[in-house]
């Protein structure tokens, strides 16, 4: 089977600001996200959360690699993006802050570095984290997941609510393969020790190769239609994290609406 290539590693934090948070600026709109800057891996220091010193605000942190980028897809269509308008619908409330420090083509020693070495970590009240399917051609799952969980302990250690995520299978040929579901299993070991799941590779499969084959760019990365199940799944997991009522949910639409009606 031919493995994906990886892209460049990137350090892609990219911060978006929203509308309430950008008047605090003087400004009337937020500004676009900045492009992916390339850089060092593991990442250099970062920011933290703009908005942490509002007593409002929500800050999340997206870790992991290309999946948890959001790569190939235009950066207006990727998930995270989608998952924050979906907050700011729900949750008008709240200033909603979600920031990107993924790195395309990243393993565990990224995630690791972002848990120890990132004093800002601590300015997130969540992380949803993707991260699994580089490792797999350098390690098992059962040798990944001590450090994999560890990682995701330390930033709990430090006061984020962590989201784990089962990556997607790999699709080739019209179905699904089996090559990253030690993986996913160990993530939901993970989770089944209390932590919230973001169960990607479920869903997919609980959609089929039919309709969840239209979600792929490639082999493993999701296109448009993909990132928006994805955000919606994020959206629904969010919420549950910070005890606010799932009720609030906007309208599914386009492939996410298709996809419930299919279920």
């Amino acid at each position: 089977m031919t493995r994906p290539r990886p892209e460049r590693p990137l350090s892609a934090r990219l911060m978006v600001f929203t509308v309430a948070a950008a008047a605090l600026a003087g400004a009337c709109a937020a500004p676009p996200p900045r492009a992916p800057n390339t850089g060092p891996t593991p990442i250099p220091l970062q920011p933290g959360c703009v908005a942490a010193s509002q007593s409002n605000a929500l800050c999340i942190l997206i870790l992991g690699d290309s999946l948890a980028v959001g790569v190939p897809i235009d950066i207006y269509q990727r998930w995270w993006l989608q998952l924050r308008h979906r907050l700011e619908v729900a949750l008008p409330g709240r200033v909603i802050a979600v920031d990107n420090w993924a790195v395309a083509g990243s393993q565990v020693e990224v995630l690791e570095s972002a848990a120890h070495d990132q004093p800002a970590v601590t300015t997130y009240d969540l992380a949803i984290v993707i991260e699994g399917v580089n490792d797999e051609h350098r390690m098992s799952a059962a040798e990944w997941l001590p450090r994999y969980e560890a990682a995701i302990a330390t930033l709990q250690a430090k006061g984020l609510t962590v989201i784990v995520t089962a990556p997607p299978p790999n699709y080739e040929n019209g179905a699904f393969g089996t090559r990253y579901d030690p993986f996913a299993a160990a993530v939901r070991d993970v989770a089944a020790r209390g932590r919230p799941l973001l169960d990607i590779a479920g869903r997919w499969h609980a959609d089929g190769p039919a309709l969840a084959g239209t979600y792929y760019a490639d082999v493993i990365h999701q296109n448009a239609a993909g990132q928006d199940v994805m955000a919606a799944m994020a959206f629904d997991v969010v919420l549950e994290s910070i005890g606010a009522d799932t009720a609030a949910r906007p309208p599914a639409s386009g492939v996410e609406g298709r996809a419930e009606r299919h279920r």
